[in-house]
């Protein structure tokens, strides 16, 4: 295969860079390549990215860790991952929280899908064990979700 640098695409991944650190913004340098045979154009990113999504892979991890483990309300949860700190008034919760907890299998393949039968919040505790079994022997089930959410694919 014949490819050729083809420039660098500059993305925001939000959430905290540790478990227990404070949510921002960070700028990450995406590098694109050029199949020189068929045209198609490939990127490399670095494994915290997930396609579509803003949030980096450990935010995401650790939303739904704290959510379904840890036992926080949505406001908590995007307190503690979220860098915008302006909430709307009639705000009763988090969408992306929800979004993420029903797209987890297509972010992650080995996330298993739940029952319908259960909640959100026994789903984010499925998610976030499974993630969490992702980590290098991690004791702690938040902070081990935070991780594994990178490894886990």
């Amino acid at each position: 295969m014949a490819i050729h640098g083809h420039g660098v695409r500059r993305r925001q991944l939000r959430g905290p860079l540790d478990a227990q650190g404070e949510p921002q913004i960070v700028v990450v340098e995406i590098r694109r390549y050029e199949c020189q045979r068929c045209g198609a154009v490939m990127t490399m990113a670095p494994r915290e990215v997930i396609a579509r999504k803003h949030y980096a892979a450990t935010a995401i991890g650790l939303a739904v860790a704290l959510y379904g483990v840890a036992g926080k309300c949505a406001r908590a949860v995007r307190e503690a991952v979220s860098p915008w700190r302006v909430v709307g008034a009639s705000s009763t919760g988090w969408r992306s929280l929800r979004r993420w907890i029903s797209a987890a299998s297509s972010m992650w393949r080995c996330v298993r899908r739940s029952p319908s039968t259960w909640s959100t919040r026994q789903r984010a505790e499925r998610i976030a064990t499974t993630l969490a079994a992702h980590a290098d022997g991690e004791p702690e089930l938040v902070q081990a979700a935070f991780l594994g959410a990178v490894h886990a694919r």
